[in-house]
Order: structure tokens, then sequence, then C-alpha cells
């Protein structure tokens, strides 16, 4: 107990330096997944961080960022893989933030997150960059003091915002790599805005398209659109082809999601004490589909979603000009709570666009850029017991939620390397993608302690487990 106190102790007597020192250098590196610079950097600074108490880095690149894994021996001989991205998204609409995208400054927000404080504003604060450098850090004190419970291998992913394109060959043609390894987590600050820690037990599917019109002709006026092919139009009824009218088209999707019982119950468990409308401030959600909070919830969680993201064609700057395009072109992202492969929907939508093109004179490209199937992981599976038992003893309840809505290569790990996988951990954050993503800055603390005690907690339930 009492080397469990010393630990904690440093824990909270350090955090304003870790903060100052650790956590804002890293935030203020650009390491969107296509600065090449900024990615190096943040690869190095990484390297720098662990190289003290790793016992071996190895770096891979197979297509474009780095992917490097550490391993880092505890007590415990079995492997924790531990996944941890390193790229975010790049920056848009830079005008509307509040400070600069990569200056970690500390400022409170706006209405309705103005009641959470000081916030650090960075790209990556939330989505994941925080939560990285809080676990090696924890990781770094265990070492220091010979109190790190098990062995780690760090798995470090510098394209997870471009689909890990990297990392799923890197996982299916390096099995062996893995073979100690017992189970998968990622860290993450998951607490809501009231406080509660979120705990979903697996992650939605995802297929990303792109879809490209063109014709050869030289954008003639538009007195002629009736005698020659126009993109723009072509691709409007490509997309209705695949969803229209709110609802998918192809085969794999249309159909409603079925849930399970276990999901059932735990969806109304959930949203017995849920407060839906904290969620929708958090992300900052002002509209919705339907008026009832309790659809609106259960269509974010499990019904399938046909995004447009891009879209564009045509003159499009101010004032008009009358002539038909020769080129449009969007980005898709679909995703799915459906245990179905990407391969499926994939084939769906390739076929619904070949036989199209039998009736146009446009050329049509469709590219798919990357793609994965939903995951899942049991309630009862020392990885989410850990979890819940880390945040009790901080004080902190837990909502169980049956899947996520966003996506991530989890299902890659469960598939190809039969590990439980899950993503959680405290610390309040949000506005992932998007302007102004913040941390909560008295929330970082929880952040690095729940991170401590995970480690304690799932190290003697392996130990328990094994012998049993």
């Amino acid at each position: 107990m009492k080397s469990i106190n010393k630990i904690e102790s440093e824990l909270k007597n350090s955090n304003n330096d870790f903060i100052d020192n650790d956590l804002r250098p890293f935030l203020r590196i650009p390491s969107n997944t296509s600065n090449k610079e900024g990615i190096q950097k943040a690869k190095d600074y990484i390297i720098s961080y662990i190289n003290s108490f790793s016992e071996e880095i190895t770096e891979y690149q197979e297509i474009s960022n780095p992917l490097f894994l550490a391993k880092v021996d505890g007590k415990i001989k079995d492997k924790l893989l531990i996944y941890m991205m390193y790229d975010t998204q790049p920056i848009s609409k830079e005008e509307d933030w509040i400070c600069d995208p990569f200056g970690a400054e500390i400022h409170k927000l706006d209405y309705p997150l103005d009641s959470l404080g000081n916030c650090i504003i960075a790209r990556g604060a939330y989505n994941s960059k925080t939560p990285l450098i809080c676990f090696l850090n924890v990781v770094r004190e265990l070492k220091r003091n010979n109190r790190l419970p098990i062995s780690l291998l760090f798995l470090f992913d510098g394209e997870e915002e471009i689909g890990s394109p990297t990392l799923v060959k890197f996982i299916e043609e390096k099995k062996n790599v893995f073979k100690d390894c017992i189970d998968a987590y990622y860290p993450s600050t998951k607490q809501s805005m009231s406080g509660n820690s979120i705990l979903k037990l697996g992650y939605k599917g995802i297929l990303s398209l792109t879809i490209k019109v063109s014709s050869k002709n030289k954008e003639p006026h538009s007195a002629f659109s009736a005698m020659i092919p126009n993109p723009a139009a072509d691709l409007i009824s490509i997309l209705n082809l695949i969803y229209s009218n709110s609802e998918f088209q192809i085969r794999s999707l249309k159909k409603s999601y079925d849930m399970t019982k276990e999901e059932e119950l735990i969806l109304n468990e959930l949203l017995s004490k849920l407060d839906i409308q904290s969620i929708k401030k958090k992300a900052g959600i002002l509209q919705t589909r339907e008026n009832d909070a309790k659809s609106d919830f259960i269509n974010y969680l499990f019904n399938p979603t046909f995004n447009i993201s891009t879209l564009k064609s045509g003159f499009l700057e101010e004032g008009l000009k009358n002539y038909v395009p020769n080129k449009a072109i969007c980005n898709i992202d679909i995703r799915f709570a459906h245990d179905i492969s990407v391969d499926v929907i994939f084939k769906e939508i390739q076929e619904k666009i070949e036989i199209f093109s039998k009736t146009s004179n446009s050329e049509i490209k469709l590219t798919r850029n990357l793609g994965y199937e939903c995951s899942r992981v049991k309630k009862d599976t020392p990885l989410v017991r850990s979890l819940i038992e880390s945040a009790t003893m901080l004080g902190v309840l837990t909502e169980i939620w049956p899947i996520s809505a966003a996506a991530a290569p989890l299902s890659k790990i469960q598939k190809v390397l039969s590990l439980n996988f899950i993503t959680g951990g405290l610390g309040i954050g949000g506005l992932a993608h998007s302007v102004n993503e913040f941390i909560q800055y008295k929330s970082i603390i929880n952040t690095r302690l729940s991170n401590y005690n995970f480690l304690r907690i799932y190290s003697q339930l392996i130990q328990e487990q094994n012998k049993n």
C-alpha cells in the first residue's frame, strides 16, 4: 500500500510540471497525417520520451508514415498490447479557432463548454495525443520505481486518420510479433460533461470511398446540356442509387440492425440515466433529424450512416456562370454496426456504379480509401472490469455503451490477432476533428491516475486468471 500511495503522490505532485514540460510541447507539434515534417517531429518526440525505459524500439515504414513498436518489460512477462496513434486531422477553418491550433494555449471555451473552466486548446488535445503522452508518462514513472506490473508492447500508428494502411498490412504479415500479447488497450480520455466515464464495448465498421465523374468536354455553355454528358448530374444519380430518402439502396445495409438481447439490456440501462442533451452540447450539435432524444441516440449508435464529406463540381466562386462542368467529385464514409464484411458492401456499390455506367457517357472512377469491420468486446473481460474499477477508485461512475458510433481499425486486431480490444480512460475532452479541440485542464490528473490504476488492477486480474 505504501508503494501505491508513493506513486499516486508522485503523479499528483508532478502534474503541473507534466502538463507544461511534457504534454503542451507535444501538442505543439503539427502532426497531421499529411505533414511529413510534423509527423517526423512527433515520432522523434515519442522515441526520445520512451527511450530510457524501453528494452527495444523497432520502426517499420510501408506506405506513408512510420509505424513503430516498443517493448517494455514488467513483472508479468505476458504482454498487454498498447495501441496509440500520433497523427491528427488537418486544420480547417483556422480563423474560427480561438487560438493557434498548435499553440496548446489555455482558455475557457464559449457556452455551453464554459462550465469546464480552463482547457488546453490544440489539434490532438482530445484525439489522441493527450492520452498517449499521459500513459507513457505513467509507464515511465512505474519503470523508474521498478513497479510496472505487466510487460507492454507499444504499437504507435502514424496513419490512423487515413485508415491505418501500414498497420493493417503489418498485423496481417507480422502476426508473430504479437504472439506474447494477451489483450489490447487503446488509452483515451472518455469522460462525459457530467464527469461519468464512458466505456464503449466496440466500434462501428467503416468504408471510405471517393467517386470521380468526368467528361472529355471543355465545359461548354449550358445551352448544350441536352446533348452532352453532365458529370455533376451523373454523380447525383449515382449517389441516389446508393442512398436516397434517408435509406440505403444496397442489400447489405438496407435491413435495419437487429440488437442482441445483451445490447438491449445495456442500452435500456444506459438510457435510464443518460444525459443525451449533455452529449449533444459537448459535440456542438444544435439540430437533429428527430425530435425524440431517445430515437436520436439509438440511430446514432446503430443506424448505418451515409456521410458526404466532400461534394465538389462546377463554378464555386461568387456570382453565376451557366456552363456544363466536366468533372464532379465526392468523398463518402459509411459506418455500420452490422456484422458484415466491408468487401460485401463495396462490391454492392461497385455493381450499382457498373450498371449505371452503361447508361452514361461520363467516365466514372470509384476508389476505395479504407475499410474495416466493426468490433466487439464482452462486458466481463479483464479489460472492461479493470477500466470500471480504476474509475471507481477515483470516485467516477462508468456508463457502459453497447457500441461506439465512431470507427477504428480494432476489428483487425481482434480478427487477425485474436485479442480482445478496448478503448477507455478518464479525462474530459472533445471536438475531435473540429474547431477548438480541447482537453479540460483539471481532468488531466485523473487521466494519469486512472492509467496507473488500470495497469495495476488489470495485472492483478490476469494473475488471478492464470492461477485458476
